[in-house]
């Protein structure tokens, strides 16, 4: 999505959504080996809003400040995190939000349709991010796939599909009211 010829406004809005990545991803509710982040639905909402290449700003940024700010879940940054338990789950964001804001560029006649497929969008990222985060899990842990899935998938659907309604509600609100601000 172009959302205007405005520079400034491009790279304020970039990080602006680099900043919601930070505080979303702080906020977590713990329950066992990988709590329940909020950092998931910041990605996808950015890569709603924002499309694959301003989304993927958005989130290299965010990444970045989290080698040297606390900012993921639970208060930890640094090189670490990304080679730890849950470090699948965040390096995948570079890839949910490219697929993402790439499904989500797909234009709709419907604004429910539009709403409905880019809540179903959100999902499939969200899915690449159990993919990637499942497998160094299991590298790290030793787990087999139905155990890892246990600890680390099954428990958080209900929460992921809710988030993914709330990304795909809000953020085709707001790309929509941007698209209108900005022409």
């Amino acid at each position: 999505m172009e959302i205007g010829k405005n520079k400034i406004f491009e790279m304020t809005l970039c990080g602006l959504f680099a900043a919601v990545c930070c505080i979303f991803s702080v906020i977590t509710i713990p329950i066992g080996s990988v709590p329940i982040s909020f950092g998931i639905l910041a990605i996808v909402f950015t890569g709603t809003v924002l499309g694959p290449v301003k989304g993927l700003i958005s989130v290299i940024v965010y990444l970045l400040l989290g080698l040297f700010l606390p900012i993921f879940s639970g208060g930890q940054n640094g090189v670490a995190v990304y080679f730890g338990l849950t470090g699948g789950y965040v390096w995948s964001y570079i890839i949910v939000v490219l697929v993402v804001g790439f499904l989500t560029k797909i234009q709709f006649r419907n604004r429910v349709a539009e709403i409905i497929a880019n809540s179903i969008f959100c999902f499939v990222g969200v899915i690449i991010c159990y993919i990637c985060g499942t497998i160094q899990f299991m590298l790290l842990t030793g787990y087999d796939l139905e155990n890892s899935l246990i600890a680390c998938v099954y428990p958080f659907i209900p929460f992921d599909i809710v988030k993914c309604i709330i990304a795909g509600v809000v953020g085709s609100v707001l790309k929509l009211i941007l698209k209108k601000q900005t022409k």
